[in-house]
Formats: structure tokens, C-alpha cells, sequence
């Protein structure tokens, strides 16, 4: 799995801080992504086929779309994921060492969030992946044909 370490540079009590980000395996990233677009369709969302051709840069910057129209059980469901793709790196002189973060290793609210922007980066791709697998079937379902991704 793809992973990356994320330093805290911002001043402040969590300053220096090391996590470890891991992208999900495909198949639980590609439900997680199905999962979190048919959400935030559910919730009033209108995504439809700009969603499947916004591309990697259009779709991450589409994630306060997504997520701002989930109910908040769903949306802690997808974000209580994202999470478990994040680890701590306690000790800066073994780096190989990581444990589960726990709620007390993020003491700057600005941290957590910067920590989830960065492992829901890894997932976007995923995103844009099942918004190319449900649009056309949505479209199909409609009675409508599907646009052509655009292709770069």
C-alpha cells in the first residue's frame, strides 16, 4: 500500500509530529469512495457527470461538496475510516515504530484537520474512480447517455 509520512511543521504544541498515512487496499477504498458519494448524493449533493470528469485536482478540492452534504452519522463513518489509514510515529529516532492514533496525540484542532486533508489526498483517486463507475449507471438507469470523460 502507498504510504507517506506527514510532519507537522505549524508552530504549536503538535509541532514536529510524525503520522504515518496509509492508503487503503482497493477494494475497501473503492467502497469507502461509493460509499461516501452515494452519501452525500443522498444528502442533497448534485454531483452527477462534472463529479466523473472533474479529475484528481477538481475532485479534492469537490471534498467539502462531498462530505458538507452527508447526514453526520455517515459523515463520522467516513471519516472515522479515513483515520484508521493513520498512524503515529511516537519516537523520532525509530521511525519504524508506529502506533494508533489516539485522540490525545492531536492537540491543535488545525492538526487534525490537516492530517485528514492530507490521507483523504490518498483516497482521492478512488473517488474520481467511482464517480466513473455510478454516473453511467445512474445515467443508464435514467434513460440518459453518458458524457465521455474528458481526457488530458
Amino acid at each position: 500500500m502507498k504510504t507517506l509520512t506527514y510532519t507537522h511543521t505549524k508552530a504549536g504544541a503538535d509541532h514536529g509530529k510524525q503520522f504515518c498515512l496509509t492508503r487503503m487496499d482497493a477494494f475497501s477504498a473503492d467502497q469507502w469512495a461509493r460509499h461516501c458519494l452515494q452519501a452525500a448524493i443522498r444528502g442533497g449533493a448534485r454531483l452527477g457527470a462534472d463529479l466523473a470528469q472533474a479529475g484528481l485536482a477538481g475532485l479534492a478540492a469537490l471534498g467539502v461538496e462531498i462530505f458538507g452534504f452527508m447526514d453526520e452519522t455517515e459523515l463520522d463513518t467516513a471519516l472515522n475510516r479515513l483515520m484508521q489509514c493513520i498512524t503515529l510515529k511516537p519516537d523520532a529516532t525509530n521511525p519504524a515504530l508506529t502506533r494508533p492514533v489516539l485522540a490525545a496525540d492531536f492537540e491543535e484542532p488545525e492538526t487534525l484537520g490537516l492530517v485528514r486533508a492530507e490521507v483523504f489526498r490518498l483516497h482521492v483517486g478512488f473517488l474520481l474512480a467511482a464517480a466513473h463507475q455510478l454516473f453511467p449507471v445512474v445515467a443508464a438507469l435514467l434513460g440518459e447517455a453518458p458524457q465521455p470523460p474528458h481526457t488530458a
